[in-house]
C-alpha cells in the first residue's frame, strides 16, 4: 500500500477524556476537578487536583480559589490549612495542564465524611478561535508525562458537577479518618504542571501520518449494516441526555443521516473528499493514540470515538441531501459549518436545546436516504408511518420557525414514498 501523506490539519486532542470522563465547561475552558486521596488523618494533606484544558488558540489566565469550611455538617468546628489559598495560572494557547492544591486538616477538627472545599475557577482571555472539538475530540498521542504519571490522575476522585450549578464553583468533599500523623510535613506548595502543548502537534502529526492507511481500510469497513444500530441507540441516548428526548421515527431518521455520512455520503457530491471528513480526521488521530481502537467492532468504534464528529459531518451532508429538494434558502457553506458547529456546542451542554437540532437537517436528511439506510429488518415505510406520528405530536406546541421546518418534512415524507412505491418497495406487514 502506498505512503499517504497528511492532507489535512488536525484538531487538537481531548487531553482531558484521556483522564476522566467527567468534564466541567466554564466557556472556553474545560475541566475536571478531583481530590487525592479521598480520605486522610488530621495533619495529612489532601491534594485538591485541577486539570485545565484551554480550548482556544490564545493564552488564558487562570485564577483558582479555595473556600475552606469552619464548620462540619453537625457545626463543629473545622480547622484546615492550605499554604496559598488563590493561585494565578497562566495557559499558553490550546495548553493543557494540572494544578494541584494541598489542605491539611488540623485540630480540632473531628473525624467525619463528606467535608466540603469549594474550589473557584475563574478564566480571562481573548477571543479565539477553537483549536479542538467541543466534546468528543481524539485522544492525544504525544503527552509531556509518563503513563505512571498518567495513572495517577486517572486515580484521582473527580466530582460530578450537575450543569444546572455555577461551573466557576464546585464543591469537592473529603472524609477524615480517626486518626493523627504526627507532624504536618515541611515545604508544602501548590503546582501546576503542563501535560500537553502545542509543541507537540508536530508528533502528533508525525503519529497521524503513519496511520493513515490502516484509517483508509478502516473507514471501508463501516458499512450501514453494521453501524446502524449502535449508532440508533447512540442517537437516543444522547438527545434524551441533552434535554430533547426523541420519538421513534425522529431517532430512526437521524441514525440514517448519520449511517449515511460514515458510508454513502460520498456519492451525493463528487468534489467531497474523505479527508475534508471530521469524522475520518477523528478515525485517524483515534488509531494513532490507541493502537487498540482497530480491533473494535464497527459500531462500538464509532460510538466510542467518532460519533460528535460525525454529527458536525452529518448536519452538512444533510443540507446538501435535502437543498435539492426544497425551495427554502438553507444559507451558504459558511452558514451551514457555523450551525453545525451550534449543534456539536449543544452537544457539549454549552447552548440550550432546540428542535431545530432534531430536524434541520438530520431528520429532513434521514427521510431523504430513508429507502437506502437501515438495518437488516428495516422497513422505510414504517419510519414514514412513525414520523407522521411525531409531526402530529410536535405540531400541538410548534411555534415559530420550526414550523417551516415541519412544511419541508411534510413535502419530503409525501416525496419519500412516491420514490418508494416507483421502486417497488413494500411494507413488510
Amino acid at each position: 500500500m502506498t505512503n499517504l501523506s497528511l492532507q489535512f490539519e488536525p484538531l487538537y486532542p481531548d487531553v482531558l477524556n484521556a483522564i476522566t470522563g467527567l468534564r466541567i465547561v466554564v466557556d472556553t475552558l474545560h475541566m475536571a476537578i478531583g481530590v487525592h486521596p479521598v480520605s486522610v488523618y488530621l495533619n495529612q494533606p489532601v491534594e485538591i487536583v485541577v486539570v485545565l484544558q484551554n480550548m482556544i488558540d490564545q493564552a488564558m489566565d487562570v485564577k483558582i480559589g479555595l473556600q475552606l469550611p469552619t464548620r462540619d455538617a453537625s457545626g463543629r468546628p473545622v480547622h484546615m490549612m492550605t499554604p496559598k489559598k488563590v493561585i494565578d495560572v497562566q495557559m499558553k494557547p490550546g495548553e493543557v495542564g494540572v494544578a494541584r492544591l494541598p489542605v491539611v486538616p488540623l485540630a480540632p477538627t473531628m473525624p467525619g465524611d463528606h467535608l466540603p472545599i469549594r474550589v473557584a475557577v475563574r478564566r480571562r482571555s481573548r477571543n479565539g478561535a477553537p483549536v479542538r472539538a467541543p466534546i468528543g475530540g481524539a485522544p492525544a498521542s504525544a503527552l509531556m508525562i509518563s503513563p505512571f504519571k498518567l495513572q495517577a490522575l486517572q486515580d484521582v476522585d473527580y466530582v460530578e458537577h450537575s450543569p444546572d450549578k455555577s461551573p466557576e464553583i464546585v464543591t469537592v468533599p473529603f472524609s477524615l479518618a480517626p486518626k493523627r500523623l504526627p507532624a504536618v510535613p515541611p515545604d508544602l506548595k501548590p503546582t501546576y504542571e503542563p501535560i500537553w502543548t502545542a509543541a507537540l502537534m508536530a508528533q502528533e502529526r508525525a503519529n497521524i501520518t503513519a496511520k493513515l492507511n490502516e484509517a483508509r481500510v478502516v473507514a471501508d469497513e463501516l458499512s450501514q449494516s453494521l453501524i446502524y444500530p449502535p449508532i440508533l441507540r447512540a442517537v437516543d441516548e444522547v438527545y434524551a441526555q441533552r434535554g430533547l428526548p426523541l420519538y421513534p421515527g425522529e431517532a430512526r431518521a437521524i441514525a440514517k443521516c448519520l449511517a449515511y455520512t460514515l458510508d454513502d455520503s460520498l456519492a451525493f457530491d463528487s468534489t467531497f473528499r474523505l479527508e475534508e471528513a471530521r469524522w475520518y480526521q477523528t478515525l485517524c488521530q483515534v488509531l494513532a493514540a490507541d493502537e487498540s481502537a482497530v480491533k473494535l467492532e464497527a459500531g462500538a468504534l464509532v460510538s466510542r470515538y467518532l460519533f460528535e464528529a460525525a454529527m458536525y459531518d452529518a448536519v452538512l451532508v444533510g443540507f446538501g441531501l435535502i437543498r435539492p429538494r426544497v425551495r427554502i434558502n438553507l444559507g451558504d457553506k459558511t452558514e451551514r459549518a457555523n450551525y453545525a458547529n451550534k449543534l456539536v456546542n449543544w452537544l457539549a451542554g454549552l447552548v440550550e436545546p432546540d428542535l431545530n437540532y432534531v430536524y434541520l437537517p438530520l431528520v429532513l436528511g434521514g427521510v431523504v436516504v430513508n429507502h437506502i439506510v437501515g438495518g437488516k429488518n428495516d422497513d422505510p415505510w414504517e419510519l414514514i408511518e412513525q414520523l407522521r406520528d411525531a409531526y402530529r405530536e410536535r405540531m400541538r406546541v410548534a411555534h415559530g420557525e420550526i414550523i417551516t421546518v415541519f412544511d419541508m418534512l411534510d413535502k419530503l415524507l409525501a416525496r419519500s414514498e412516491d420514490e418508494l412505491r416507483r421502486a417497488r418497495v413494500m411494507p413488510r406487514r
